[in-house]
């Protein structure tokens, strides 16, 4: 029976990669900030010298955009050290890591969909911090398989479609960037495919790029979420992303080729249109 230690089982995606292997033979123990703190190295080594995975996929992850740049340090210790410590231990003990990455690790100046081989250039120090944890990985000599997604929602974490929906529920207009664009993506699809990765795994030290199918602009994503979920009576405004002054700089362009993963593992999640009526018929028109 395969073992798998799950990080950051409490989060977004942890919780949908949990019911992604109900039904697989195998063994989750779960992980997250209040049983293990993976800036910690001596915790994460006596965690996994204990439990011996055979997999130890990280949802975990230092998510605020906005905030890691005043943030910093919180960044780094979850999305490089963390991913450090779980690569060191990895390697000690002979675990492979799935390791979740972001499309902020490029610049948005490409304007085509981005490879895994395109040159990366985060524009802000969360997507640093996320960079440099992929680094470390590659660098530890751990068998490792980073995933690479974007603009993730799911039924368990803040994101935008709830902001979305929220806002729709109170306002009768609401103002979305319409030249930033991307994949929106389902946690529960990402979840499927980590499942069907560790199934077929080739056992490759790969980076994949893994988004539904096609992009859209945050405008088109929210104007679909509110003709979906029927909030009717709200319109969406397009406006240009100057008219929002952020912390962070965001790129404009981050779409990403999934061929890659296509080709070696045959997954290819559904058009992102048919992911968030799926997403809609899982929690229902209206949200707590």
């Amino acid at each position: 029976m395969l073992k798998i230690a799950l990080i950051g089982s409490t989060g977004m995606l942890g919780i949908d990669v949990n019911s992604a292997f109900k039904g697989v033979n195998c063994l989750i123990k779960n992980y997250n900030s209040k049983n293990l703190d993976i800036a910690d190295a001596r915790s994460v080594s006596e965690a996994f010298n204990v439990f011996q995975p055979d997999y130890i996929i990280n949802c975990a992850a230092y998510t605020n955009v906005d905030g890691a740049e005043t943030e910093k340090e919180k960044a780094e210790a979850v999305n490089n050290t963390g991913v450090k410590n779980l690569a060191d231990s990895a390697l000690n003990i002979g675990s492979r890591i799935i390791h979740l990455s972001t499309d902020y690790v490029f610049d948005g100046s490409k304007n085509l969909p981005y490879t895994e081989d395109d040159a990366v250039n985060p524009l802000n120090e969360y997507g640093l911090s996320k960079l440099r944890g992929e680094e470390a990985l590659k660098k530890s000599g751990a068998s490792y398989i980073i995933l690479r997604t974007s603009w993730l929602y799911g039924k368990n974490g803040k994101n935008f479609v709830n902001t979305i929906l929220k806002a729709a529920d109170t306002k009768k207009t609401i103002e979305v960037v319409d030249d930033q664009f991307g994949s929106p993506t389902y946690t529960k699809d990402v979840a499927y495919a980590i499942s069907e990765i560790i199934i077929k795994d080739n056992s490759k030290n790969e980076i994949y790029h893994l988004t539904n199918h096609g992009n859209t602009s945050w405008y088109k994503f929210a104007v679909e979420i509110v003709k979906v979920f029927k909030r009717t009576n709200c319109e969406i405004i397009p406006v240009s992303s100057d008219k929002f002054l952020r912390p962070a700089n965001r790129p404009a362009y981050s779409i990403l080729d999934n061929s890659k993963i296509k080709e070696d593992y045959n997954i290819e999640l559904r058009p992102w249109k048919d992911a968030l009526k799926k997403y809609c018929s899982d929690i229902g028109y209206f949200i707590i």
